[in-house]
C-alpha cells in the first residue's frame, strides 16, 4: 500500500513544527559558559566555584553527620530491606533521610568543583546546578554570602545569554525552514527523499522463534 505523504501546501505549513520538535533550543548553541561570558568573567566564575566549594565542605560535613545521627543504625545496603528500613521511620526522621541523601549528592559535585573541576574540566556540571553551592540545600551553609551572589549573578548571566543565543538560532532555523519549503527548488527535493523511501526495500522485524525442548529423562 502506498505511503499517504502530505500535501505541498501541508508539507510547507509544516515547516515551524519540524524545526522546533527537531530538538530543544538549547541544543542548538554551545553549552559552556566561556563562549557567553568575558574571559575575565569565565576566570571569576570558575574561581568562586573552586573558593566557594571548598570552603563550604566543612560545615556541609558536619550537617550530613548530624542528620546521620538522627536516623535507626545500620542502615541495610539492599534496596528492599532500605525500603522497609524507610518505611519504618518516623516522618522527621524521613525528612532527615531525604535531606541526606541530597547533601550527599551536593558533597559528592562539590568536592569536584573544589578541585576545580568546574566549567573547564566536567561538561555535565553546567548543565545542572542542583548540587551545586546556590542550590537550596547547600546555600545555606554558604559563610561567604557576597561571593555567593557575585556567583549567582554570573550564573544567571551565562544562562540568559545562552537561552538568548537559541532563541536567535531557532528562530533563523524555522525562518530558513520556511523559505525552502515554500520553493520549487525545496519541493522538487521533498519529492525525491519520497521517492526513495518508497522505492527502497521493505525492512520487516520478526522476533526470533524460541524452540520449546522436551526435558531430557
Amino acid at each position: 500500500m502506498a505511503r499517504l505523504w502530505p500535501t505541498r501546501e501541508e508539507w510547507a505549513a509544516a515547516a515551524e513544527h519540524s524545526v522546533r520538535t527537531a530538538c530543544m533550543p538549547l541544543e542548538r548553541v554551545a553549552e559552556g559558559a566561556e563562549h557567553y561570558l568575558s574571559t575575565t568573567e569565565f576566570a571569576e566564575l570558575n574561581g568562586l566555584y573552586v573558593t566557594l566549594s571548598a570552603a563550604v565542605r566543612a560545615p556541609l560535613t558536619a550537617e550530613i553527620k548530624r542528620l546521620q545521627a538522627l536516623l535507626p543504625s545500620p542502615i541495610p545496603h539492599r534496596p528492599l530491606d532500605r525500603a522497609r528500613w524507610y518505611d519504618a521511620l518516623t516522618a522527621e526522621q524521613q525528612s532527615a533521610w531525604q535531606a541526606l541523601q541530597a547533601l550527599r549528592n551536593a558533597r559528592l559535585e562539590i568536592g569536584r568543583r573544589a578541585q576545580g573541576q568546574t566549567y573547564t574540566l566536567i561538561g555535565w556540571l553546567r548543565s545542572s546546578l542542583k548540587y551545586s553551592v546556590l542550590s537550596p540545600q547547600v546555600a545555606p551553609f554558604v559563610v561567604d554570602v557576597e561571593g555567593l551572589r557575585r556567583l549567582a549573578e554570573l550564573e544567571a548571566k551565562y544562562t540568559q545569554l545562552r537561552e538568548q543565543a537559541a532563541q536567535v538560532v531557532e528562530a533563523a532555523a524555522i525562518a530558513k525552514a520556511i523559505e525552502v519549503r515554500n520553493s520549487d527548488e525545496g519541493w522538487a527535493k521533498e519529492l525525491e527523499r519520497r521517492a526513495r523511501i518508497d522505492d527502497g526495500p521493505v525492512v520487516v522485524y520478526t522476533h526470533p522463534v524460541t524452540q520449546d525442548h522436551e526435558p531430557t529423562t
